[in-house]
């Protein structure tokens, strides 16, 4: 791998120990580039293609992703509890295949996303917002979905015996979703 400015980077590219604070990044694309021990304090990333980009030790704190293409992203690389310090904002992003798996996503906004086949299992998404959100084919198991915001949301399947729902909010039109465990069909 090469080591890069920071920029658009291409695939295999690397940037380390860069720090960014209050400033908006639009258009850039990171694709498959590798940011390791960066921090990203209060930006916001508009319109920018961070498909398959590695997070090594990367911190991401109050952060906003606007129109963000973001596919197969393992989130869970930037290190125990780095990217947590405050929640993160996704509006009208593509997250497929990404993993958030054994994440502290608490408070965190998915607003309009397309979140197909991305991984929540035993994530903590309590008081989460995934409103107007896709779903489909995205893994609930353990995951904590306390008093989430899911209205609007589309493919939502879980089994709630596997996952906490208490509080969790949730539309007529997502319940064959939660029902189809127990050989149930509305309507």
């Amino acid at each position: 791998m090469t080591e890069a400015a920071f920029g658009s980077l291409g695939p295999g590219e690397v940037v380390r120990g860069r720090e960014v604070v209050g400033e908006e990044l639009s258009g850039l694309t990171w694709e498959g580039a590798s940011l390791v021990g960066c921090t990203f304090e209060e930006v916001t990333f508009t319109g920018c293609n961070l498909s398959m980009t590695k997070l090594t030790d990367t911190r991401f704190v109050d952060c906003t992703f606007v129109g963000c293409k973001m596919l197969a992203v393992n989130w869970t690389a930037t290190g125990a509890g780095s990217m947590l310090a405050q929640p993160l904002r996704f509006e009208r992003c593509r997250l497929d295949g990404t993993t958030f798996a054994g994440l502290d996503l608490t408070g965190f906004v998915f607003r309009d996303c397309q979140l197909t086949d991305v991984d929540l299992t035993e994530a903590d998404l309590r008081r989460a917002d995934l409103g107007g959100s896709d779903l489909s084919g995205a893994r609930f198991f353990e995951t904590d979905l306390r008093e989430a915001d899911l209205r609007g949301t589309r493919g939502l399947a879980l089994d709630p015996r596997q996952n906490r729902l208490k509080g969790a909010r949730i539309d007529l039109d997502a319940t064959p979703g939660l029902l189809e465990v127990f050989g149930l069909t509305v309507g």
